[in-house]
């Protein structure tokens, strides 16, 4: 079997968002969708593609890697014990719901698409960010208005009744062929792309 780096990211969003959506334990969905989103950020900056976590430090004026420090503390307390053996860690599931959302939305903008159960993330994700419509930004008001008429019920239930309805959608989803998106599977690397164009030029 020959796998890319985006055929591992892939397969880790496609798990962790059915495990997310099935309820099932978090500590796991958690080490896949952030090994996903370490992998497509990583890609995103070799191949210049400007990823969202980007944008979101910028606008909190922090480098990214500080951004993304509380995460990158989760993971590594998941799967290191050389240091901290008897230590605890306070899990909040929101960092669960917030990596998996970067990774998802990441894998799209350095492949151009998205697996089924990115996408029906990404419109779960978006149902529920705003509390109340009124408070959304104007341009995403519209956009919410219609990404809650494919999840009837989701803004009245709680955590878990959301997963279940998101699960729902999901199963749906997947049988609908029109949401099979197509998406660069090829790594393209920045430095190559720029040597490739000046040896065209001379």
């Amino acid at each position: 079997m020959k796998l890319s780096k985006i055929d591992v990211a892939e397969a880790q969003i496609r798990a962790a968002v059915r495990m997310f959506f099935e309820g099932q334990r978090p500590v796991p969905i958690f080490t896949l969708a952030n090994a996903a989103r370490e992998i497509v950020a990583s890609i995103g900056e070799q191949t210049d593609v400007r990823t969202v976590q980007n944008d979101l430090a910028e606008q909190r004026g922090v480098p990214v890697k500080k951004f993304v420090q509380p995460l990158s503390r989760i993971a590594n307390f998941f799967k290191h014990a050389d240091r901290d053996a008897d230590a605890y860690l306070e899990f909040d599931e929101d960092d669960l719901e917030v990596v998996l959302q970067l990774a998802c939305h990441d894998f799209g903008r350095v492949t151009g698409g998205m697996p089924i159960e990115a996408q029906i993330y990404e419109v779960w994700v978006t149902t529920i960010t705003f509390p109340y419509i009124s408070k959304a930004p104007l341009r995403k008001q519209e956009l919410l208005r219609r990404a809650i008429q494919y999840f009837p019920g989701i803004r009245s239930a709680d955590r878990a009744g959301r997963k279940r309805i998101g699960l729902k959608v999901l199963n749906q989803a997947m049988t609908d062929p029109g949401l099979r998106m197509r998406f660069k599977r090829e790594v393209v690397l920045a430095r190559k792309q720029r040597s490739k164009s000046i040896v065209e030029r001379n």
